[in-house]
């Protein structure tokens, strides 16, 4: 089912601007594809960067998603939606450390399932959304 994807946004979109610091995030490489976490590692691989940032990324406040961004220096840097990042409101999650860079599309997964249990049954139930 998908009749309430819209409430299923809306109250993740809530909840992240009421409990997650924004970040000011400049554009980098235009990538434009579904795997923000392994582009964010490839950059901090190739330029010896010790952590990126995992994030909610809020589109216009239309939709939110998880998104993988890289941090250099107290700057950070989306390396997948380039020129689209102005475009982004980014909310800070947590930082993956270097040890875990092999590990981000598992970290992905379970963040992604901690935020769809956090939206109660019926959203559960009713909705389709893979946030």
């Amino acid at each position: 089912m998908n009749f309430n994807n819209r409430a299923a946004q809306e109250k993740i979109i809530r909840q992240v601007k009421n409990s997650l610091p924004k970040l000011k995030v400049k554009s980098g490489k235009c990538r434009y594809n579904y795997k923000c976490q392994m582009n964010a590692v490839h950059e901090a691989l190739k330029n010896k960067h010790s952590k990126i940032a995992m994030c909610i990324c809020i589109d216009e406040d239309r939709w939110a998603c998880i998104h993988f961004i890289n941090y250099h220096k107290g700057k950070y840097k989306d390396n997948t939606l380039g020129q689209w990042t102005d475009t982004q409101d980014y909310y800070f999650v947590r930082w993956i450390e270097f040890k875990d860079f092999y590990n981000v599309d598992n970290i992905f997964r379970e963040y992604r399932k901690q935020i769809q249990s956090d939206l109660g049954w019926w959203l559960r139930l009713t909705s389709n959304d893979s946030f």
